[in-house]
């Protein structure tokens, strides 16, 4: 029943990326679609049946269990290399930067901050003790996907504060005296338009954090090992 898979798909919205979710899927709406027409056999209407079985289903969180159990080094691994990703992505963009003021200081703290990354990601590639890719840790899926969510919460806040701040700062007295702006050259103009554009370059936070509930059930172990995903 086409209307019943939607009707699932929606409810694993955001457990997306895993194969062990996409059979938890398919298992979850075979049972769904078996227990309608058990109850259209007892003699209810599709609609009705249909309806009793929606309500009868557990919540998904339950049903995808909030602690997985993990395989914590490759996990770490994929996230220690995606945030060096990021982090040499942010130093090329800023590069153009060194030029002004507080620029070079952010190139170089970027910079500082890839090259510690990138130490931490090859000393985990070192360690190659017998077993130690399939240590398992438990991690809360739930709170993952909360900090996912929060992540992107404060980086909006802090994007429409950092907006409103900037204009004011550049632009308030012009505002409330109803002056007209006036940039005075290519300096100035560049130096707002930075002000303006370099807070946008933290998405690369909410980026990152969005992958840690994806990168949990890649490397969930379930009930047998799939290490090779």
């Amino acid at each position: 029943m086409e209307s019943l898979k939607h009707y699932v798909d929606q409810l694993f919205q955001k457990y997306r990326g895993s194969k062990q979710i996409e059979e938890l899927k398919w298992e979850v709406l075979s049972n769904l679609e078996a227990k309608v027409a058990d109850l259209v056999g007892d003699g209810l209407s599709l609609d009705e049946a249909v309806k009793k079985a929606k309500a009868n289903l557990p919540s998904i969180d339950s049903i995808v269990g909030e602690h997985r159990k993990v395989y914590i080094r490759p996990l770490l691994q994929e996230l220690l290399q995606l945030g060096l990703l990021y982090g040499l992505m942010a130093w090329i963009v800023t590069m153009p930067l060194r030029i002004w003021g507080m620029g070079i200081f952010l190139n170089y703290s970027l910079f500082a901050i890839s090259i510690l990354i990138g130490i931490v990601y090859l000393i985990l590639l070192g360690i190659n003790r017998p077993g130690s890719s399939h240590h398992l840790t438990s991690m809360n899926v739930r709170s993952a996907f909360m900090l996912r969510k929060t992540g992107w919460m404060l980086w909006a806040l802090y994007i429409v504060g950092t907006l409103v701040f900037t204009t004011a700062l550049h632009f308030g007295s012009n505002l409330w005296f109803s002056r007209p702006v006036n940039l005075s050259g290519p300096y100035q103009f560049a130096n707002v338009a930075v002000s303006y554009t370099l807070p946008f370059l933290s998405i690369l936070i909410p980026l990152w954090l969005h992958a840690i509930p994806r990168f949990i059930l890649k490397y969930d172990a379930g009930e047998g090992d799939v290490i090779a995903k």
